[in-house]
């Protein structure tokens, strides 16, 4: 019996697919035969990447949605038009989400925090999470197939199990992981789970690096647990910390 591919013929979403870990969940959804259809801020940003996907899978079908996320007052606006276009390009509901959208690094050194900085960071990192999942409770089948087979990944960060000296975070991402367990009893039997990554090379972090290679873990190898997640039909309500070891240095 040959190895079943879970994701062959599948429609998967990643919010936060024109960059880092979610273009690299975009990558491997493509690779394993899903119809998949990604998010951006600008529409000149998102036609670059989605030729190059095509680029790479010259078959697969690839699509997506330029959207802000960064505006209270528009964001549930925006992600039921993510979802609407989702669902219309891929062809039917969705059968995963993927969330890796961060909105800029939430980071600051605590005298340097205003109530508009901790406040802002909530917005994309936790309030997204939150009102996509009101809108797939809100609209039954219509968005996510209400099966095991379906599944929500979110994503949160390190800093918040392990803090660094002069570095305070927000906890905007490190609140993504108890929704996760309320949205997984909510959304049930639709499957809800966070990755926890560590620090991974990205664009946005090589520039804090200066481009220091040797700073970060690469984004392909913690796709992974993000493909894990869409693929096992047993695993909801979980956080998987992917840190390389951090935790434990």
């Amino acid at each position: 019996m040959a190895h079943p591919n879970f994701l062959l013929n599948t429609r998967t979403l990643v919010i936060g697919g024109s960059s880092g870990i979610g273009f690299a969940v975009a990558s491997g959804a493509l690779s394993s035969g899903s119809k998949v259809h990604i998010t951006s801020v600008t529409a000149e940003k998102l036609a670059t990447k989605i030729t190059q996907l095509q680029s790479l899978y010259p078959a697969a079908h690839v699509s997506g949605s330029a959207a802000d996320l960064s505006d209270t007052d528009t964001l549930e606006a925006n992600l039921q038009s993510v979802l609407d276009a989702a669902v219309k390009d891929t062809g039917g509901p969705l059968d995963h989400i993927v969330y890796t959208a961060a909105g800029g690094i939430s980071s600051v050194k605590l005298v340097e925090i205003t109530t508009t900085k901790a406040l802002s960071a909530f917005t994309v990192r936790y309030l997204g999470p939150l009102l996509l999942g009101k809108l797939v409770a809100a609209n039954p089948g219509r968005y996510l197939n209400p099966a095991a087979s379906s599944s929500l990944t979110l994503t949160s960060g390190i800093l918040g199990h392990r803090p660094h000296p002069g570095v305070f975070t927000f906890g905007a991402s490190e609140s993504v992981e108890p929704l996760t367990r309320s949205l997984a009893v909510q959304l049930a039997p639709i499957r809800v789970n966070v990755i926890i990554p560590g620090a991974v090379r990205t664009e946005l972090l090589d520039k804090i690096s200066g481009g220091n290679p040797d700073m970060w873990k690469e984004r392909t190898l913690t796709k992974e647990a993000y493909l894990f997640c869409m693929r096992s039909a047993l695993a909801t309500g979980q956080g998987f910390i992917i840190d390389n070891g951090a935790l434990m240095a």
